[in-house]
């Protein structure tokens, strides 16, 4: 019945528009359940923000029940070579979540924060993906990074304030404090994570597909990235600057024997220089930035030493394999207000609705074994697909595999200072051309 009214070429078509509207819908969904939140009534807030997963389940569905994408062909389609890593951790983090007694609906919400979109990986291994949308999507990309951008300037320009504390609660309204770019995000460190992988995408695209763009081609795309990179600068998010270091300097040292490579070495570098003159200049001519950095020196004040010690208490009482899934750092162990909050230092802001510090919480709720365990998957990840980028001849595949590569890397650094991981406007990224470069790994290597 359904292939004869849903065809397998019409489903994937179906699939895959579903796909770039999860994307636009990503892009804007914190405007209506973060920044307009006042405005909307909360059951109606409330449902709006698991838009995106409800449309997730239904292609998940409509993937299983299909005769053709899914059913009996469905389990050869899901293998692939990063499937034992990453079943691996998370058997692990439902075994912790069992042995340390965690309530079911707690350690469920606790493990959806570090898989946010494992679904819709595993919806892009079953489908057919044509370059040609992959192409548009970039496409796509661009503009809401160029949209998002645009409006963070305005931001700036009309001294609008992030949107995430009351006026009573905020230090000073000033650039680089209060005041710094956010788009359609709740917050700057989103924003500045959203357009890293947007400028990624960018830079590799010149880079790969270099010798078949024309000059001015090639000057539209670098003007592009340095209005991305602008408005990045302009949401002071140090993580921000630092991952995109990081991955583009480690990148150019995997790659480091061939030549063209090193060219993301020395952009590193490049960036480094950028950052300490942009972060000294900072320093000096913007009041807020100053202040905010004064808060950071001050460690009896500064909000994220006081989350690494108060981890560490929780850390110690079972530090092999962690006090299990949403019971320390996720946004479910607030939302289920976690017995483990009591070690909490009574100096963190009341208004913190999770620890904002990934690799602490999975160090935390999952311990020593979980983490070498998330290392081994992510390792895993990048070694399939530099190999991929390495030996596959078509300069689509080899820009999404090094885009994977790279912000692979940046999204682990951004974990470190910040809530990267759990985050829909950032994760998003990571497991979209996950799931199409394993889709297109697996493609090429059974026509070989």
């Amino acid at each position: 019945m359904i292939a004869k009214y849903l065809p397998a070429e019409k489903a994937n078509r179906l699939l895959l528009l579903a796909t770039t509207l999860l994307i636009i819908w990503t892009a804007i969904e914190l405007q209506f359940t973060k920044i307009w939140a006042g405005f909307l009534p909360p059951l109606i807030r409330t449902g709006i923000s698991y838009t995106g997963e409800l449309l997730l389940i239904l292609m998940a569905l409509l993937v299983i029940v299909h005769p053709t994408i899914g059913r009996k062909n469905l389990i050869e389609k899901l293998k692939n070579p990063i499937n034992f890593s990453l079943l691996l951790f998370f058997s692990f983090a439902v075994f912790s979540m069992f042995i340390n007694n965690v309530p079911f609906a707690q350690g469920i919400f606790g493990l959806r924060a570090v898989f946010q979109y494992l679904i819709l990986f595993y919806i892009l291994l079953a489908i057919d993906i044509p370059t040609d949308w992959v192409k548009k999507v970039f496409y796509l990309i661009l503009g809401l990074g160029i949209v998002q951008s645009i409006i963070g300037f305005l931001q700036i320009a009309f001294l609008i304030p992030l949107p995430l504390r009351n006026i009573e609660e905020r230090r000073s309204i000033e650039i680089g404090e209060e005041v710094r770019a956010f788009g359609m995000m709740d917050s700057s460190n989103t924003l500045a994570g959203f357009l890293v992988a947007v400028l990624l995408l960018v830079l590799l695209y010149v880079f790969v597909f270099k010798s078949t763009l024309s000059n001015k081609a090639k000057m539209i795309y670098l003007v592009i990235g340095a209005v991305i990179l602008t408005a990045i600068a302009l949401t002071f998010s140090r993580q921000a600057f630092l991952a995109l270091i990081g991955c583009l300097g480690l990148i150019g040292i995997i790659f480091r024997k061939n030549k063209a490579f090193r060219i993301l070495l020395v952009s590193s570098v490049g960036l480094v220089v950028l950052f300490v003159a942009g972060y000294a200049a900072a320093l000096f001519f913007l009041e807020g930035f100053a202040q905010r950095n004064l808060y950071t020196l001050d460690l009896s004040k500064n909000y994220r030493f006081l989350i690494i010690m108060s981890g560490l208490d929780v850390f110690m009482l079972n530090p092999v394999a962690g006090v299990g899934p949403g019971m320390f750092g996720s946004n479910a162990a607030f939302v289920f207000n976690s017995p483990f909050h009591q070690f909490l230092d009574e100096g963190l802001p009341s208004t913190m609705r999770t620890v904002d510090n990934n690799a602490l919480y999975v160090l935390v709720e999952y311990g020593i074994i979980g983490v070498l365990l998330l290392g081994y998957f992510l390792f895993k990840v990048i070694k399939t697909m530099t190999v991929f980028s390495e030996k596959t001849e078509g300069l689509m595949n080899k820009w999404v595999s090094l885009f994977v590569v790279t912000f692979a890397i940046a999204f682990v650094v951004m974990g470190l200072l910040s809530t990267a991981w759990e985050n829909h406007q950032i994760a998003l990224w990571l497991w979209l051309f996950l799931g199409i470069g394993i889709n297109w790994y697996k493609k090429e290597n059974s026509n070989a």
